[in-house]
C-alpha cells in the first residue's frame, strides 16, 4: 500500500461513525421526548448541528462522545427571556441523569456516565424566530447563564451547515475535505490543552477549511487527478500559517500574532476570539512545528519512516506498514509536485 492508503486508513480509525453512535442517539431521543411533554415548554422543531451534523467529527481521545442539537421554539424572541427558555429545559433536566444539567452560556449541557466514567453529553441549544408565523425569519440563539447575563443573538445555524456541507459536490473532493478536516482536528486534540481557551476551536479548524482547503492535485505522470492527502494538508497548513498577523510584544519583548477568522453567516463573530494573543501566537509556532514536520514526511522516501513520522504528528492511531516490503527506497522517487512554494456550544 502506498502512503495515502495509510491516510485512508488513519481516517478510518480516527472517524467518527455516527451511524454506530445509536446509545448516544436514543439518549438524545429520550431527553427531546422528556421536553416534548414539558407543557410549560411551547413547541420546537430539532436539528442536529456542529461536527454530527457536517460529517467532520473525530473520535474523542478522552472517550467522552457528544452531541450538538438545535432547538427551534416556536415563540418570537420579543415575547420571552432566553434565559426563561434554557431553565425550563434545565428543570425538565437536571434530576435525568447522575451528572444532572448544566445551563452555560450558548446552551444546556445533560451529562452521562458509562462503566463509572463520563461517557457522554448532550448538547441542547435553544432558538427563537423573529417571527415565529414565518419559519424563513430571522433565528436567535439563547446565550447567557442568568438574568442579568443573557441575550438572544442572531445566529444562522441552519445555513452554516448548509455552507459547510455543501463546499464541494464532486464526492472524492467532498471526503477529501473532510478528511483533511479531521486530520487537523486530532492534531490540534494531541497538541493542546483542553483547559480554556488553549486550544484553538474545532469550528475554526473546520471553517478554515472551508476557506482554504484545495482539494485533490493532478497526477503529471498519470495525466489525471489524484487524491493525495499529503500534498492537499502541507498545502492546507500553509495557508494557515500565513494567516498570522504580527500584533506587537508581550512584557519579554517576544513576538505576538493573531489569526482572525469570522464565520460566514450570522453573527459573523470570529470565531478565535476566546484565544489570547499568547495563545494564538501558540498556535502559530505549532502550525509552524506542523508544517516543517510534513515537509519532512513528503522529502522521506521510505513509507515505513514517512508513517513514522506521521505518527509522531497524529499518534498512534497513524498505521505503519509493518511488511518488509512495503520499506524500500524508491530509486526512481520523485517527491510529489508542490505548489507551496508558486463547534456552537464552545462558542
Amino acid at each position: 500500500m502506498g502512503l495515502q492508503a495509510q491516510f485512508e486508513e488513519f481516517n478510518k480509525k480516527i472517524k467518527m461513525d455516527f451511524d454506530e453512535r445509536a446509545e448516544l442517539a436514543t439518549k438524545r431521543d429520550i431527553l427531546l421526548g422528556i421536553l416534548k411533554e414539558n407543557k410549560d415548554l411551547p413547541s420546537f422543531e430539532k436539528f442536529d448541528q456542529g461536527s454530527y451534523a457536517m460529517f467532520t467529527g473525530v473520535e474523542p481521545l478522552n472517550k467522552e462522545y457528544d452531541i450538538d442539537v438545535g432547538l427551534r421554539f416556536n415563540i418570537n424572541k420579543a415575547d420571552s427571556d432566553p434565559i426563561d427558555i434554557k431553565k425550563i429545559i434545565y428543570d425538565s433536566l437536571k434530576n435525568h441523569t447522575e451528572y444532572g444539567a448544566e445551563i452555560k452560556k450558548p446552551c444546556v449541557t445533560v451529562k452521562y456516565k458509562k462503566n463509572g466514567e463520563l461517557a457522554y453529553h448532550v448538547d441542547l441549544v435553544a432558538y427563537s424566530y423573529e417571527d415565529k408565523d414565518n419559519k424563513g425569519s430571522q433565528l436567535y440563539l439563547a446565550r447567557g447563564t442568568n438574568n442579568d447575563n443573557q441575550e438572544w443573538e442572531e445566529a444562522d445555524p441552519l445555513e452554516l451547515i448548509d455552507l459547510i456541507t455543501n463546499k464541494f459536490t464532486d464526492a472524492s473532493e467532498r471526503d477529501q475535505y473532510r478528511r483533511i478536516i479531521r486530520y487537523l482536528k486530532r492534531w490540534k486534540n494531541i497538541k493542546f490543552s483542553s483547559n480554556g481557551h488553549a486550544e484553538p476551536p474545532s469550528i475554526g479548524i473546520t471553517l478554515l477549511a472551508y476557506d482554504k482547503f484545495e482539494p485533490k492535485e493532478y497526477d503529471w505522470v498519470e495525466m489525471k487527478f489524484k487524491d493525495n492527502d499529503l500534498e492537499a494538508l502541507i498545502n492546507f497548513v500553509e495557508k494557515i500559517k500565513d494567516l498570522f498577523v504580527w500584533v506587537g510584544k508581550n512584557d519579554q519583548n517576544e513576538d505576538l500574532y493573531r489569526l482572525e477568522f469570522y464565520l460566514p453567516v450570522k453573527p459573523n463573530t470570529d470565531v478565535f476570539s476566546k484565544m489570547t494573543d499568547i495563545q494564538m501566537t501558540n498556535f502559530r509556532n505549532k502550525i509552524i512545528e506542523l508544517y516543517n514536520a510534513l515537509l519532512e514526511v513528503k522529502d522521506e522516501t521510505d513509507i515505513i519512516e514517512q508513517c513514522k513520522k506521521l505518527r509522531k504528528i497524529f499518534g498512534d492511531d497513524f498505521p505503519v506498514p509493518e511488511k518488509e516490503n512495503e520499506s524500500k527506497s524508491q530509486s526512481n522517487y520523485i517527491p510529489p509536485r508542490s505548489e507551496a512554494g508558486a463547534g456552537t456550544c464552545d462558542r
